[in-house]
């Protein structure tokens, strides 16, 4: 009680009862990315010199994504002739004899035929234009074809004096396009680059690197970004982050510092390349992707949390990882894992159920090969799922010239042991999950031969959920479904009608063509093995109100537990589940029929006011989606005058 002893007027705020409730956000999605590493980087040399470069590695994709970024890094010109350096004498005092000349590059004075030799390991032949004017055909002595288009402003034919006629580069071509040129037809057939790099110094010694190290310090909480824009900072700024943390780790006697000043001092040139190394990998790459769905398909908040392990070790402990990346950030209303194997799938959903935060919703994919056939060079379970990828469902980026559903079509898929299996499951459906993957833009093509690619669903379908509660007319308590999926360009394959039934028994959304409509979500169930939780709109309308109101109410904490407290805990629920009832997000003739709020002394016995604890007891009915809609006809009967 405030004492009054000076005359005078005396300002007071006291309560006013009921609290309104914000309603909490349904729409912020965190992204879980993974990249991996290998245990060793080579010094780089002229502008690479500082640099740790990635060793080489058996991927072809991440052989020439290292080929690529790193190439424009090589010694523009390289002096040929013998030097003798004044102040190098040998034993006898005498000056050491100059090096050797370089040997010639293979392929004369041809730069097509040296960058080839560069590029491709073993000796290959390049066909003749008189045979073939539209295309050129590289044949290895291993026995692989390589038939690259004639690109008429990267290449031309050139007439040598005793009137043979070769392919050679265009006047003025650029040698980088020619590289990926190459580079996109090897990867179709996996052939690798070759290994050399002429920025990385063949005569230093590899360091070593530990990931999982690398990975503990650079963890923290997800930070948000809101478009494009912000995910192309983001990844500049985690790229120079792991630039320095992999320069500290390769060179003990480097300080933190000094890591920072290295960084910053790079030239343009070298921290370009190593941006574009680090977006090339496949799980920046499907990160992008992914986001690229999401904020085009109407999301609009995204957390990203981008983990670092060892190539073919197991990672870091899941549940840790999720838990230092989201329980920081409350906003996270759902969770995905693009492109990342069911280990990580069946982690988003323990971290979003009961066991984890509680109050998030997991979007689940289905395995790539779910429905088709996997080619020869892949490698599934019995349910599934591809074998010894890593972190990643397909460590292999699939990159198509045309988006085209020629995949033949696995007939096992509709077995229920493969789809009880094929993704993980709770009690609660604390989680969704959607199928087919995608064909889409790739925001990286090359040229022509690698257009489009294969991606997983999940950041195309978190975007349209979010696009669905943002939009007039949708909101959360609508399924999210029959709603036009955008920015793809095709499915992997196409799922009827009559296949779709026993995936849809099974709580597996399938995507699908639909007549006159697009690319659009049929399905709208949860993984939940209880029926009362069968639909996502459903779990996600119960998290909605959850969050909301243990958010609202945090100012009950510690007041006195009487009826006073009671009447007004019980008013301010009231009043946000009217507000959501007249919204549409409850069903019922009135709001007495939508919902039930009890907090008095019968729910709160004596026992438990001693105790310190307060009961509140919230019963509401949600609106359910017409799944089926059923109509029915009848012949009218005959008319007797």
């Amino acid at each position: 009680m405030p004492s009054y002893r000076t005359p005078g007027v005396f300002i007071e705020e006291i309560s006013s009862g009921p609290r309104p409730v914000a309603p909490s956000s349904t729409t912020d999605t965190g992204f879980v990315a993974m990249i991996t590493l290998p245990k060793s980087v080579v010094p780089g040399r002229g502008r690479a010199e500082g640099m740790f470069l990635p060793g080489p590695d058996a991927s072809p994709i991440l052989a020439w994504n290292r080929a690529l970024a790193f190439r424009s890094l090589a010694d523009a010109a390289v002096d040929a002739a013998p030097t003798i350096d004044a102040a190098a004498t040998d034993a006898d005092g005498k000056a050491k004899k100059p090096a050797a000349p370089k040997a010639p590059t293979a392929g004369g004075d041809n730069r097509f035929n040296q960058i080839v030799h560069e590029f491709l390991n073993g000796a290959w032949t390049v066909s003749s234009p008189v045979k073939d004017p539209e295309a050129i055909t590289l044949r290895s002595d291993a026995g692989n074809i390589l038939r690259v288009p004639a690109n008429r402003t990267l290449l031309s034919v050139k007439t040598a004096p005793d009137g043979s006629k070769a392919w050679d580069l265009a006047w003025g071509a650029d040698e980088q396009k020619v590289v990926e040129l190459i580079s996109g037809r090897a990867l179709a057939q996996d052939i690798p680059h070759k290994g050399d790099l002429p920025s990385v110094d063949a005569a230093g010694k590899p360091a070593s690197i530990d990931p999982e190290a690398i990975h503990d310090r650079m963890h923290s909480t997800a930070p948000a970004i809101t478009n494009m824009t912000g995910f192309e900072q983001w990844r500049r700024q985690f790229g120079g982050t792991l630039f320095q943390q992999i320069l500290l780790d390769a060179n003990k006697k480097l300080s933190t510092s000094q890591a920072e000043m290295i960084w910053a001092t790079l030239p343009g040139t070298a921290r370009d390349a190593w941006d574009r190394w680090l977006r090339s990998h496949p799980g920046f790459r499907r990160l992008e992707i992914a986001l690229i769905g999401f904020f085009s398909n109407g999301g609009s908040t995204a957390y990203l949390a981008c983990g670092v392990q060892t190539a073919g070790a197991g990672g870091p402990a899941k549940r840790a990882f999720l838990e230092k990346a989201f329980d920081g950030a409350s906003a996270v209303a759902m969770v995905v894992a693009p492109g990342l194997d069911f280990s990580w799938q069946q982690a988003i959903l323990e971290y979003a159920g009961p066991k984890g935060r509680g109050d998030i919703f997991a979007v689940l994919e289905t395995p790539r090969f779910l429905a088709t056939e996997a080619p020869r060079d892949v490698e599934v379970d019995d349910f599934r799922w591809s074998k010894g990828h890593g972190p990643y469902e397909m460590a292999k980026l699939e990159f198509l010239s045309e988006p085209s559903t020629g995949e033949m079509r696995f007939l096992g898929y509709s077995a229920d042991e493969v789809l009880d299996r094929c993704t993980p499951r709770d009690d609660s459906g604390f989680g969704g999950t959607y199928g087919p993957w995608l064909i889409v833009e790739n925001p990286l093509s090359t040229g022509a031969h690698d257009r489009y690619v294969v991606a997983p669903p999940g950041g195309h379908v978190v975007g349209l959920i979010a696009g669905t509660d943002l939009r007039a007319g949708g909101g959360v308590h609508k399924a999210p479904a029959n709603e036009q999926m955008l920015g793809v360009s095709e499915l992997v394959t196409n799922i009827s009608d009559r296949e779709q039934g026993p995936l849809n028994m099974k709580g597996i959304n399938i995507i699908r063509h639909r007549p006159g409509g697009g690319i659009r979500i049929w399905g709208a169930r949860t993984v939940a093995a209880d029926p009362l939780w069968t639909y996502i709109n459903v779990r996600r309308l119960f998290l909605f109100v959850e969050r909301s109101v243990r958010d609202a109410v945090q100012w009950g904490v510690f007041l006195p537990n009487n009826d006073k407290t009671r009447m007004t805990l019980r008013e301010t629920i009231s009043s946000f589940l009217i507000r959501l009832y007249n919204e549409g997000m409850l069903d019922g003739g009135s709001w007495q029929e939508s919902f039930t709020v009890k907090c008095d002394a019968e729910n709160n016995p004596d026992v438990d006011v001693r105790s310190g604890l307060l009961t509140c007891d919230v019963s509401i009915r949600p609106v359910f989606p017409a799944e089926f809609i059923r109509i029915r006809f009848q012949q009218s009967a005959m008319r007797v005058e």
